[in-house]
């Protein structure tokens, strides 16, 4: 319960603040505060992926996407994290003074859900650009998507 509260960022700027601190103290806890949470994630299955599914089969189907959430989504921006960590501590990678811009608005069935690419410049000689795939949720900012450090400006703004 603490996680999810600590993870509802105010703005795409907390967030980002949030994912970088953590990714600068190697801090997967605080890094894990901000993903979506998972009672969110079986909502949005149950909203909007259950046409057609009975009663009967709704919960085992929920439980399913619980499984996967638990089993193949936490580990999997558990390894991109490591990764970024790994990547930031070998190349001495500068952090300060970033500024979080929106690049792109995805397409989103559910009007309380609004996912969006988030792009930093870093002060690096080496790494310049910071991504990450974010959404606003009910107001409350997470992170629901890869993060990426690259060398050169992989995506343009729309």
């Amino acid at each position: 319960m603490c996680n999810a509260i600590q993870g509802q960022s105010k703005s795409k700027e907390t967030l980002g603040n949030i994912l970088v601190e953590s990714i600068v103290k190697n801090d997967i806890n605080s890094f894990k505060s901000v993903l979506l949470p998972k009672q969110v994630v079986l909502e949005l299955h149950e909203a909007n992926d259950m046409d057609g599914v009975d009663a009967k089969d709704r919960d085992s189907v929920l439980a399913q996407y619980g499984t996967v959430y638990d089993q193949k989504t936490v580990p999997r921006y558990e390894k991109n994290f490591k990764e970024i960590v790994q990547l930031s501590e070998v190349n001495n990678i500068n952090w300060t003074n970033l500024v979080f811009m929106i690049l792109y608005k995805y397409a989103s069935k559910d009007d309380d859900y609004l996912p969006f690419l988030i792009h930093s410049k870093l002060n690096g000689p080496m790494y310049k650009h910071f991504y990450f795939e974010a959404v606003r949720y009910k107001g409350a900012w997470y992170l629901e998507g890869k993060m990426e450090v690259t060398k050169s400006e992989k995506y343009a703004p729309k």
